[in-house]
């Protein structure tokens, strides 16, 4: 059986885009890297929300509670996502818009690796 621990992949999400900020704020400026973070801070938080959604039931027995689960979660994670993208919008000074998108797409890659790397494993051999 296939398991990916959500909580990692959120984990990997908020270090990821942490770090790329950190090497923004050391190589450029603090405006591009507080974009960065935002940017991943938006797509972690709003993926951790979809996560619990999605995660919380399991099994046949519970079938139509996982897909509601997984509706209400995607759903969630889109209102969330545009909510924290107005306030950043309305509340960070010197943003650049570029780099918040680009953190939160590096945050979804970022992602979409550390569950890939827990399903394959380093090597390329399914667990």
């Amino acid at each position: 059986m296939l398991h990916v621990r959500p909580y990692k992949v959120i984990l990997a999400q908020l270090i990821g885009p942490a770090l790329l900020a950190a090497t923004f704020l050391w190589t450029t400026n603090a405006a591009i890297a507080i974009s960065v973070l935002a940017g991943g801070l938006i797509s972690a938080l709003s993926n951790s929300y979809f996560a619990v959604q999605a995660f919380r039931h399991q099994g046949a027995d519970n079938a139509d509670k996982v897909v509601r689960g997984f509706l209400k979660g995607e759903l969630g994670k889109i209102v969330i996502a545009v909510a924290l993208f107005a306030l950043s919008f309305n509340f960070l000074e010197n943003l650049n818009v570029v780099a918040l998108f680009s953190g939160f797409l590096f945050a979804h890659l970022v992602g979409i690796s550390a569950a890939g790397w827990m399903i394959r494993g380093p090597v390329g051999k399914t667990r």
